[in-house]
């Protein structure tokens, strides 16, 4: 049997074991509905957002959808519940989001926000990265390690705004060659964007290391700053 027809067999008895369930609402999925992963009620009342995000030092950025409801609780999955799969699901409702934009899609690579160690020992895996890897593999460009954290940050809930500022400041360096990012167009990826301070940090570092432009795509968006 071919590789291809071994991973069907896999894929149809994981299927059987463990039926797909729709990525926001959790709801059992009709046969028809797994291959995107996002049950016809999903699909119809999340209405992709069309407003950009507006921030300290990247160019431009966009988001899917409001952080709340079962857009949150989908996301908690994703970051806590080990549903990786999500980031595919993600990934293709962004590509959604940006296909008519020329400059996003016409990026020579792509970077994610890094995580922190300890968060990245408890998940397992870096939700980012694991969404900007999707997002490459669909624009045909190049996933990056760019950044990392060289300290523990406080979590930003519960932070205003200045204390977000503050709370990341100087937690983020260039981790790759310089000339990876020189003069380069550079997507960062993240799951949420709420005031903007760690996509700002991030693309402030990026922009002192020498790339041309940062466009920040996330999941989703918060309605307010805490």
């Amino acid at each position: 049997m071919s590789e291809r027809g071994v991973r069907w067999w896999i894929d149809w008895a994981l299927d059987l074991l463990y039926p797909p369930k729709c990525t926001f609402c959790h709801r059992l999925l009709e046969p028809d509905e797994r291959e995107g992963r996002i049950c016809r009620r999903c699909r119809a009342a999340l209405e992709i957002q069309q407003d950009p995000l507006r921030g300290e030092f990247f160019n431009r950025g966009v988001y899917c959808f409001p952080y709340r409801g079962y857009v949150r609780k989908s996301i908690h999955r994703f970051k806590f519940g080990g549903r990786k799969e999500y980031a595919a699901v993600y990934a293709g409702l962004l590509l959604e989001r940006i296909r008519e934009d020329r400059e996003i899609c016409g990026a020579d690579l792509i970077t994610h926000v890094p995580t922190n160690r300890q968060n990245l020992r408890r998940r397992g895996y870096d939700h980012a990265a694991l969404l900007a890897g999707h997002l490459a593999g669909e624009l045909g460009i190049p996933a990056v390690t760019c950044l990392r954290r060289t300290r523990k940050t406080k979590a930003m809930y519960g932070l205003r705004p200045h204390e977000r500022r503050a709370n990341i400041l100087g937690a983020i360096e260039i981790c790759c060659p310089a000339e990876q990012i020189a003069g380069k167009t550079v997507i960062l990826t993240d799951d949420i964007f709420t005031t903007g301070a760690t996509a700002g940090e991030c693309s402030r570092v990026l922009r002192m290391a020498g790339a041309g432009k940062v466009f920040v795509l996330t999941v989703a968006k918060t309605e307010k700053s805490y």
